[in-house]
């Protein structure tokens, strides 16, 4: 039994990473210390109070003003408290021999915001040319934003600045574009949002996201992220249409010698209660269908596994006598399969290597074109390649963002040379 095929139907288990469970024998009670930051004090005691009215457990919230995830890992280790919650994107460079995730879900999305309106091409063209500014509470962070922003500009210099507390109306006054992460709950930017202070603006463009936009394609090369579309009601605000972005997991961190017990106690009481979710927003928090699929920064704690592989026993007994043929057939499967994977793949790519020659001849011979012709050319070009992403002729992935990339080079130069005046010709 898949036990995160069949959680994933129960969105209740959002809640999971900041629940104790019930004490089976005694009725006694788990008493565990959670350390958050004053910023998610608000979120974490709404999804404290839930369970602790749903179960025999109390969970007591330690607030710490200040507190970078880098400094709660640290006191963690030390044995100050016994739980807290980091982003999946901190790449901790210390021993993590300490430290394991109990449970993943999601819980902070990336922000595009300025402080004029604009269209989407010159939020785009901004962040290619430099003019943004990348807010980050701890250097740690920012190990994500050096795979992103090269990413999307071509670019390995990052403009970015360290804050403990962003004062987001003072950033934005002295830059058009910030990109930070931010919980889903940030009624400051709320607040902005609805009094036209600052706007929201998407990481992709509407009619590419879901046929091989640049957010699939990075989250596909860079499994710690997941595209995401925030919903009309983010940040207790309307929003006038949707937000294409990615999110990021928030992981629940437990020392490692945690009682199996407790954290498996945890999950079970969660799963068989149903905790009551908080948060409105249909895609807020997710428990993931599998968890090979994320790339942790923190392995899974024993107790989770436990749970995982709760019924496997079982299972084993009730069906060993042709589980050797099940074996054997799906080896012969996956072979074929592996075969005729990589002929597709080999066709998609020799597919796009022909529109790679095409640009680069386009590239080469853009004096022969009128900008008409040209703009005809790319057009075309580009109608055609998408579709073949549509029909699953070409793959979205980097191959394809070096296409676009080579694109986007050939259109900025004919829009340059649409922007000069054509010269006059005398009638004489």
């Amino acid at each position: 039994m898949n036990f995160f095929k069949s959680l994933s139907k129960i969105k209740t288990l959002l809640c999971a990473g900041i629940s104790i469970t019930l004490l089976s024998a005694c009725g006694s009670s788990y008493k565990l210390e959670f350390m958050v930051s004053e910023e998610d004090e608000v979120v974490m005691r709404k999804i404290v109070d839930q369970i602790n009215d749903h179960s025999k457990f109390e969970i007591e919230i330690q607030v710490q003003d200040s507190l970078t995830e880098v400094d709660a890992l640290h006191q963690l280790q030390k044995g100050k408290f016994d739980l807290t919650s980091v982003d999946n994107t901190l790449d901790f460079h210390e021993s993590k021999r300490k430290l394991r995730t109990v449970v993943p879900f999601f819980h902070e999305v990336l922000v595009v915001v300025s402080r004029h309106e604009m269209s989407q091409k010159e939020v785009d063209d901004h962040i290619k040319t430099g003019d943004y500014l990348v807010l980050a509470k701890e250097s740690d962070e920012l190990d994500f934003f050096k795979k992103l922003i090269p990413s999307f500009t071509g670019d390995s210099t990052i403009n970015y600045r360290l804050e403990s507390h962003f004062d987001l109306k003072k950033d934005l006054a002295e830059n058009n574009i910030l990109l930070f992460f931010s919980a889903l709950e940030n009624y400051e930017l709320g607040q902005m949002l609805f009094k036209g202070e600052s706007y929201v603006y998407s990481l992709d463009h509407e009619e590419t996201f879901g046929h091989g936009s640049f957010i699939e394609g990075f989250c596909k090369s860079y499994k710690k992220t997941t595209p995401y579309v925030l919903s009309r009601y983010s940040f207790g605000v309307t929003l006038e249409k949707p937000i294409y972005t990615l999110a990021v997991h928030e992981l629940l961190i437990a020392q490692s010698d945690l009682s199996n017990k407790v954290v498996y106690d945890l999950i079970q009481t969660i799963h068989h209660h149903h905790i009551v979710p908080i948060f409105e927003s249909s895609n807020s928090y997710t428990f993931e269908v599998n968890h090979q699929d994320i790339n942790l920064s923190f392995p899974f704690h024993e107790g989770t596994l436990d749970y995982v592989n709760r019924d496997k026993p079982s299972f084993v007994e009730r069906y060993s006598e042709f589980m050797g043929f099940i074996l054997s057939s799906l080896i012969l499967l996956m072979g074929l399969i592996a075969s005729l994977k990589a002929t597709m793949n080999q066709r998609k790519k020799d597919r796009m290597d022909e529109y790679y020659r095409e640009l680069i001849e386009l590239k080469e011979n853009i004096g022969d074109y009128n900008n008409g012709q040209l703009r005809d050319q790319l057009t075309n070009m580009q109608n055609v390649v998408f579709e073949l992403l549509i029909r699953e002729k070409l793959s979205a992935n980097n191959e394809f963002l070096i296409f676009m990339m080579l694109w986007d080079e050939i259109h900025h130069e004919m829009m340059r040379r649409t922007e000069k005046p054509e010269p006059v010709q005398s009638l004489e």
